[in-house]
């Protein structure tokens, strides 16, 4: 359909919708043409950001939740964390004996504290000397081959 013919429609004609024809025939071309703004995009994300407008907001709100959550879980890892280090290496220190692979499972679990810790730019002298201390006793462990023995 040319624009003459939608010219000569009766509505068109009335005078009723010709600002609406003319504007859509307006938009359009602005699209087709090389400027960069696309109006029918502006107009289209407007009546979506106020039609998800609820939606949005309790989107955000859920992100909240859920990056507090997040937050807490991983507080709560590294205490355990360093709860079990320090354990360890106060049952070391009294002179209880652990088998290799008790010992592999706590320097592995160091590893991962002291990887966050220097991370997060975070100071833990109290921890620090406790892996020291079961990384030097893991050692004498290897050295004199005193670890647990299956049946002791």
């Amino acid at each position: 359909m040319s624009i003459i013919e939608i010219l000569k429609l009766p509505q068109v004609k009335d005078g009723v919708s010709f600002g609406s024809i003319a504007l859509i025939i307006l938009l359009s071309m602005i699209q087709v043409s090389k400027i960069p703004w696309n109006p029918w995009s502006s107009i289209l994300k407007w009546l979506g950001n106020h039609l998800n407008a609820d939606l949005t907001e309790r989107l955000e709100a859920v992100e909240g939740k859920l990056d507090k959550h997040i937050t807490e879980s991983e507080q709560k890892e590294l205490m355990d964390m360093r709860r079990d280090i320090l354990d360890f290496c106060n049952a070391c220190m009294n002179h209880r004996k652990h088998t290799k692979e008790q010992f592999k499972f706590v320097i592995k679990e160091c590893d991962t504290y002291e990887k966050y810790i220097e991370d997060n730019h975070i100071k833990n002298g109290e921890i620090t000397a406790a892996v020291k201390e079961i990384r030097r006793i893991y050692e004498q462990c290897i050295h004199d081959n005193s670890f647990l023995k299956e049946g002791e």
